[in-house]
C-alpha cells in the first residue's frame, strides 16, 4: 500500500469516527431530560430524569429552600436586624416584631386561683424546649401543685405553612416534648397530649405567625 492510500484511509476512518460521535450526540437525551447527574448543567441534580436545581433543602444556599427542584427564597429570611424592614428584628434567622420577639402574646391560659397554664411557644419549624419554654412549664407545674390538679391535656398547634400532615406531626412533637418535662416536675399529675397542628392558626405572616406554634393546657 502506497502513502498515498495509506493517508487517504486515515482521513476516511477519521471522518467515520466523527460521523459516528456526532450522530451520537444527537441521538441523546435533550435537555433537561437526563439519566443522571453527568447529563445536566453543573450543579444541577438528575431527579425522576429531569434535570433540576435541587434534590433537597441542602441542596440550597442559605435563605433559599427547594421547592418543586427549584431553590427559592425563604420569605422573611434574614442574617441581621439591616435585613428587617423598621420595627422587626432578626431572630433565629427570621424578621419578627420586635415587641414579639421580647414577649409572644399570650392567648386564653387556663387560670383559676391566682396562677395560670399559660401557654408554650416554639421557634418555625422546632419542636425543641428553650429557656423560656422551660421556665413556664416550671411555673406551670408549679401552679398544678398549688391549685390540686389530678389531669392536664396539652395540645400542641402549629402556624399554617406546610402541609397538613406534616403540621399534625409537628404539633405532636411539641405536645409531647412539654409533657415530657411537665411529667418530670409533677409527677402526682396525669399528662395527656394530642396535636391539632395548623387547625387552629390565625397569623397571616411572621408577626402573627408566632402566636400560632404553641402548646395549650386544658384541665381533665
Amino acid at each position: 500500500m502506497d502513502l498515498a492510500t495509506n493517508r487517504a484511509l486515515q482521513i476516511s476512518s477519521l471522518g467515520l469516527l466523527l460521523i459516528g460521535a456526532l450522530w451520537a450526540a444527537g441521538c441523546g437525551k435533550d435537555y433537561p431530560a437526563c439519566d443522571a447527574d453527568e447529563d445536566c448543567h453543573q450543579g444541577e441534580f438528575c431527579v425522576n430524569n429531569l434535570c433540576q436545581q435541587c434534590r433537597t433543602d441542602q441542596d440550597c444556599g442559605a435563605g433559599k429552600r427547594c421547592e418543586a427542584g427549584a431553590c427559592n427564597a425563604i420569605p422573611g429570611y434574614c442574617t441581621s436586624a439591616s435585613d428587617c424592614p423598621e420595627g422587626q428584628v432578626c431572630e433565629n434567622n427570621m424578621c419578627v416584631n420586635s415587641a414579639s420577639a421580647v414577649a409572644p402574646p399570650k392567648i386564653d391560659p387556663v387560670s383559676s386561683g391566682g396562677c395560670a397554664l399559660d401557654p408554650v411557644y416554639f421557634e418555625y419549624d422546632s419542636a425543641t424546649l428553650d429557656q423560656s419554654s422551660r421556665d413556664k412549664l416550671a411555673t406551670a407545674a408549679a401552679c398544678i401543685k398549688t391549685r390540686g390538679l389530678k389531669a392536664v391535656h396539652l395540645t400542641g398547634l402549629t402556624d399554617p405553612r406546610g402541609t397538613e400532615e406534616y403540621n399534625l406531626a409537628l404539633g405532636d412533637r411539641r405536645a409531647q416534648a412539654a409533657k415530657k418535662y411537665l411529667e418530670g416536675l409533677s409527677p402526682d399529675a396525669s399528662m395527656s397530649a394530642s396535636s391539632m397542628g395548623e387547625e387552629l392558626a390565625t397569623g397571616s405572616d411572621e408577626a402573627t405567625w408566632g402566636r400560632d406554634r404553641r402548646v395549650d393546657f386544658q384541665e381533665r
